[in-house]
Protein backbone atom coordinates (compact mmCIF):
# COMPACT_ATOMS: atom_id res chain seq x y z
CA UNK A 1 0.00 0.00 0.00
CA UNK A 2 0.97 2.96 -0.70
CA UNK A 3 2.52 5.37 1.92
CA UNK A 4 0.94 8.60 1.62
CA UNK A 5 -2.50 7.07 1.85
CA UNK A 6 -1.82 6.55 5.48
CA UNK A 7 -1.34 10.45 5.68
CA UNK A 8 -4.40 11.10 5.96
CA UNK A 9 -6.04 8.31 8.83
CA UNK A 10 -3.04 10.05 10.73
CA UNK A 11 -4.11 13.16 10.52
CA UNK A 12 -7.79 12.08 11.21
CA UNK A 13 -6.95 10.32 13.73
CA UNK A 14 -4.71 12.61 15.19
CA UNK A 15 -7.68 15.79 15.14
CA UNK A 16 -10.28 13.06 17.30
CA UNK A 17 -7.07 12.11 19.95
CA UNK A 18 -9.15 13.89 23.04
CA UNK A 19 -8.89 12.50 26.58
CA UNK A 20 -12.49 11.48 27.55
CA UNK A 21 -13.86 9.92 30.56
CA UNK A 22 -17.62 9.13 31.73
CA UNK A 23 -19.12 9.08 35.10
CA UNK A 24 -22.61 7.97 36.41
CA UNK A 25 -24.08 10.25 39.64
CA UNK A 26 -27.34 9.38 41.30
CA UNK A 27 -29.36 11.92 43.48
CA UNK A 28 -32.85 12.72 44.94
CA UNK A 29 -35.64 15.81 43.73
CA UNK A 30 -34.61 18.72 45.77
CA UNK A 31 -31.23 17.87 47.37
CA UNK A 32 -27.77 18.24 45.82
CA UNK A 33 -25.16 16.47 43.76
CA UNK A 34 -21.88 17.12 42.30
CA UNK A 35 -21.16 16.81 38.75
CA UNK A 36 -16.98 15.51 39.10
CA UNK A 37 -14.78 17.08 36.48
CA UNK A 38 -11.31 16.88 37.07
CA UNK A 39 -7.47 17.55 35.69
CA UNK A 40 -4.36 17.18 37.30
CA UNK A 41 -1.70 19.63 37.65
CA UNK A 42 -3.48 22.41 35.63
CA UNK A 43 -2.86 26.10 36.13
CA UNK A 44 -6.47 27.75 37.27
CA UNK A 45 -5.41 31.52 36.61
CA UNK A 46 -5.72 30.93 32.67
CA UNK A 47 -8.09 27.81 32.39
CA UNK A 48 -11.11 27.74 30.44
CA UNK A 49 -13.68 25.47 31.20
CA UNK A 50 -17.39 24.58 29.69
CA UNK A 51 -19.95 23.03 31.43
CA UNK A 52 -22.96 21.68 28.73
CA UNK A 53 -26.10 19.83 29.40
CA UNK A 54 -27.40 17.81 26.49
CA UNK A 55 -23.98 19.15 24.62
CA UNK A 56 -26.18 22.78 23.73
CA UNK A 57 -27.38 24.05 27.07
CA UNK A 58 -25.08 26.41 28.73
CA UNK A 59 -24.88 24.86 32.86
CA UNK A 60 -21.76 27.20 33.82
CA UNK A 61 -18.41 28.82 31.97
CA UNK A 62 -14.84 29.62 33.39
CA UNK A 63 -12.93 32.13 30.98
CA UNK A 64 -9.80 32.54 31.55
CA UNK A 65 -10.34 31.62 35.32
CA UNK A 66 -13.18 33.67 35.93
CA UNK A 67 -16.84 32.72 36.18
CA UNK A 68 -19.11 33.90 33.41
CA UNK A 69 -22.50 33.18 33.85
CA UNK A 70 -23.60 35.26 30.99
CA UNK A 71 -25.26 33.06 28.84
CA UNK A 72 -26.20 30.49 31.57
CA UNK A 73 -29.67 28.51 30.62
CA UNK A 74 -31.96 29.66 33.24
CA UNK A 75 -32.81 26.11 34.07
CA UNK A 76 -29.70 26.48 36.18
CA UNK A 77 -29.84 29.57 37.22
CA UNK A 78 -28.91 30.28 40.82
CA UNK A 79 -28.69 26.39 41.52
CA UNK A 80 -25.15 26.01 40.46
CA UNK A 81 -22.36 26.34 43.55
CA UNK A 82 -18.54 26.16 42.12
CA UNK A 83 -15.44 25.78 44.02
CA UNK A 84 -12.92 28.80 42.87
CA UNK A 85 -10.40 27.35 45.80
CA UNK A 86 -10.15 23.92 43.82
CA UNK A 87 -9.53 24.94 40.59
CA UNK A 88 -5.39 25.28 41.08
CA UNK A 89 -5.78 21.53 42.12
CA UNK A 90 -7.75 20.91 38.66
CA UNK A 91 -10.99 20.24 40.31
CA UNK A 92 -13.86 22.20 38.14
CA UNK A 93 -16.66 19.84 39.73
CA UNK A 94 -20.18 21.75 40.54
CA UNK A 95 -22.68 21.61 42.65
CA UNK A 96 -26.27 21.61 41.33
CA UNK A 97 -28.89 22.43 43.81
CA UNK A 98 -32.57 21.76 44.37
CA UNK A 99 -32.78 18.53 42.09
CA UNK A 100 -35.25 18.37 39.42
CA UNK A 101 -36.78 15.25 37.22
CA UNK A 102 -35.60 17.03 34.17
CA UNK A 103 -31.74 18.01 35.16
CA UNK A 104 -31.72 14.01 34.54
CA UNK A 105 -28.90 13.78 31.11
CA UNK A 106 -26.16 13.99 30.25
CA UNK A 107 -23.39 17.23 31.19
CA UNK A 108 -20.13 17.65 30.09
CA UNK A 109 -17.23 19.33 30.96
CA UNK A 110 -14.63 20.80 28.07
CA UNK A 111 -10.97 21.48 28.84
CA UNK A 112 -10.42 22.88 25.18
CA UNK A 113 -6.96 23.45 25.77
CA UNK A 114 -6.18 20.13 27.04
CA UNK A 115 -8.27 18.30 25.27
CA UNK A 116 -10.02 16.81 27.89
CA UNK A 117 -13.88 16.19 27.52
CA UNK A 118 -15.40 14.48 30.59
CA UNK A 119 -19.01 13.50 30.44
CA UNK A 120 -21.38 12.84 33.55
CA UNK A 121 -24.72 10.92 33.48
CA UNK A 122 -27.11 12.15 36.57
CA UNK A 123 -29.45 10.27 36.83
CA UNK A 124 -32.25 12.27 39.73
CA UNK A 125 -35.37 9.69 41.36
CA UNK A 126 -37.97 11.01 43.97
CA UNK A 127 -36.23 10.48 47.55
CA UNK A 128 -37.72 7.34 49.03
CA UNK A 129 -40.32 7.46 52.35
CA UNK A 130 -39.34 5.79 55.03
CA UNK A 131 -41.08 2.73 56.32
CA UNK A 132 -42.95 3.69 59.40
CA UNK A 133 -41.83 1.67 62.50
CA UNK A 134 -44.26 -0.86 63.88
CA UNK A 135 -44.41 -1.04 67.41
CA UNK A 136 -45.31 -3.15 69.90
CA UNK A 137 -49.04 -3.84 69.59
CA UNK A 138 -49.14 -3.99 73.94
CA UNK A 139 -50.18 -0.64 75.73
CA UNK A 140 -48.43 -1.38 78.84
CA UNK A 141 -45.90 1.44 80.14
CA UNK A 142 -42.57 0.69 79.99
CA UNK A 143 -39.01 2.08 81.39
CA UNK A 144 -35.92 1.01 79.71
CA UNK A 145 -37.19 -2.16 78.68
CA UNK A 146 -38.97 -3.03 82.34
CA UNK A 147 -42.33 -4.19 82.18
CA UNK A 148 -44.34 -1.51 84.88
CA UNK A 149 -47.70 -3.20 84.87
CA UNK A 150 -47.43 -5.33 87.40
CA UNK A 151 -46.28 -2.20 89.59
CA UNK A 152 -48.68 -0.43 88.61
CA UNK A 153 -51.12 -2.77 89.22
CA UNK A 154 -50.18 -3.34 93.09
CA UNK A 155 -49.41 0.09 93.26
CA UNK A 156 -53.49 1.05 92.66
CA UNK A 157 -54.66 -2.04 94.60
CA UNK A 158 -57.47 -1.16 97.12
CA UNK A 159 -55.96 -3.91 99.25
CA UNK A 160 -52.67 -2.33 99.94
CA UNK A 161 -54.20 1.36 100.70
CA UNK A 162 -53.25 0.75 104.49
CA UNK A 163 -55.34 4.52 105.91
Amino acid sequence: MDKRCWLPVCVILLMELQVSSQERVEGFTRGEVILPCRYNAMPAEEVNIFWRYKDDRNVYNIVRGKADMADQDRQFRNRIRIFPEEWSNGNFSLLLTDLKDSDSGSYSCFIPTKDIHHQVELSVQEKPTPEPKVGPKSSSVSIKGQNLSPFLFLLLSPALHFL
